[in-house]
């Protein structure tokens, strides 16, 4: 199963940043294959950091890697097992143990339900507002 949204904003907490900003687009292609862009406003700043130099260096256009997967700083972002089943549990209809709960969901959709109250710098949504966030 996939995440109707093809794409999503990631937010990004910026060293002593009281509020996040965004950083980029990153989007599903048919294909399953993702790619990611910096925002222009976010590669304006004075303060705009890669989100990790060796894979998506601070440069504008898309960016993708060579085997169209998730980069791994973003992967890195995207729950645990646990949350894995958390999400599971909370999109199907019968639970866990459930013939819906069996469907497997794609890294996009882990990310856009995996919500903003947790540890990171990264956060991702559908749409360019962001939830407020947890202190």
């Amino acid at each position: 199963m996939t995440s109707d949204a093809p794409q999503a904003y990631v937010w990004v907490w910026l060293p002593g940043a009281d509020m996040p900003v965004v950083a980029g687009l990153l989007r599903r292609d048919a294909r399953g294959g993702y790619g990611f862009a910096y925002g222009r406003s976010y590669l304006a700043r004075e303060d705009a950091i890669s989100l990790f130099p060796d894979e998506l260096p601070l440069q504008p256009g898309e960016q993708r890697q060579r085997d169209d997967g998730l980069p791994s700083c973003l992967r890195d972002a995207a729950p645990d097992a646990w949350g894995r089943r958390v999400i599971i549990n909370r999109l199907s209809a019968g639970g866990v143990g459930s013939e819906t709960a069996r469907l497997e969901l794609d890294e996009l959709t882990y990310l856009l339900e995996s919500g903003s109250d947790r540890i990171g710098a990264l956060d991702f949504h559908s749409l360019r507002q962001h939830r407020r966030p947890c202190a």
